[in-house]
């Protein structure tokens, strides 16, 4: 079973923290989800082997969504509560956590969703795509 079959929770709740960012930045491109999922991805990705992130340098917009999708990831494996703007925590009610493999299958599916959306409608093609499903 494909993981957008088994998980496709946890892809929404990724790509809802996409939708926020590009809600208070509207010209964000697929380009800066790219780039943030793979530096979550590495993230993890050394998290499971016992070194350091490779070096990345986001800009302002890119710092912000992978904020908001670490935050979302931290949440999902079982690590963090999820917080509002104002500090308040967010009561979600979420199945039972997921491991760093797996959620690490999810950020390379959505990867490769935002390859597939760019080449089909250009710059932003994943945003539009993602934006027609989550609100």
């Amino acid at each position: 079973m494909r993981i957008e079959e088994q998980h496709p929770d946890v892809l929404q709740n990724i790509e809802f923290a996409v939708m926020q960012t590009h809600r208070e930045h509207p010209k964000m491109s697929d380009h800066v989800v790219l780039r943030t999922y793979g530096a979550v991805l590495d993230s993890y990705a050394a998290e499971q082997v016992g070194r350091e992130p490779r070096e990345w340098k986001p800009t302002q917009t890119e710092q912000e969504l992978f904020d908001r999708v670490r935050a979302m990831c931290e949440t999902r494996l079982g690590r963090d509560s999820l917080e509002t703007e104002d500090d308040s925590v967010h009561e979600m009610s979420l199945p039972d956590p997921i491991d760093v493999p797996t959620l690490m299958l999810c950020l390379k599916r959505l990867r490769k969703s935002v390859q597939t959306w760019t080449k089909r409608h250009g710059n932003q093609g994943y945003l539009g795509f993602i934006g027609q499903f989550v609100k």
